[in-house]
């Protein structure tokens, strides 16, 4: 059995943890699926305007087809915006950044999720490591700007964590319903799949 206790401060350090990785989870795969849009959306623009500008060259004369010309140069530039803001490669990164905060979150979620008198998780190894993970990914994340961040990428449900109420609901339980969060088979499983994430989160 663990030698610290679950208090109330150690369960509201965990629940704001809990928030932090589910509003960076949700802020960077949406700033990924942007990234991932204008990539698509300019290599539409790209194969369209070289294709219109392949089809009108044939038997044209290029210095006198107007059409030509600005077709072509539409095919340039969206061309160069893709290489220049490097759309893909951002949306990969954020998508990575976003999957480990979901890791994350799913490491404080199979805590949470048992009831604090049976955590078998000292609460000081947990916010250490979670707190050295968030270090980490802080250092090699790409930021999202903050304009895009308030406009698109935070939602005020995001900074909503379910296990506020747990938490709540856990201080007025019974003793013999308390088990019913420690004991069960899917608890059982939880605890398990909360030892095979260790080396992911470490």
């Amino acid at each position: 059995m663990p030698t610290e206790s679950w208090n109330d401060y150690e369960n509201e350090t965990l629940i704001q943890y809990h928030k932090i990785a589910k509003v960076n989870k949700k802020k960077y795969q949406r700033a990924s699926d942007f990234h991932n849009t204008l990539y698509r959306f300019f290599g539409f623009i790209t194969i369209l305007s070289s294709t219109m500008g392949a089809t009108l060259s044939w038997g044209e004369d290029i210095d006198d087809n107007i059409i030509l010309k600005v077709s072509t140069i539409i095919s340039v530039i969206s061309s160069t915006m893709q290489n220049f803001y490097k759309f893909q490669e951002n949306s990969n990164n954020y998508n990575v950044t976003s999957k480990t905060y979901g890791k994350i979150q799913n490491k404080l979620e199979s805590v949470g999720n048992i009831h604090p008198e049976y955590r078998s998780t000292l609460p000081s190894d947990l916010f250490k490591k979670i707190q050295d993970k968030f270090d980490q990914v802080a250092e090699s994340r790409i930021e999202v700007t903050k304009y895009m961040t308030k406009l698109h990428y935070n939602r005020k449900s995001d900074n909503i964590s379910y296990l506020q109420n747990k938490h709540d609901k856990y201080k007025n339980l019974q003793d013999d319903i308390k088990l019913k969060f420690s004991k069960t088979e899917g608890i059982t499983i939880t605890i398990e799949s909360e030892e095979e994430s260790d080396d992911e989160i470490s």
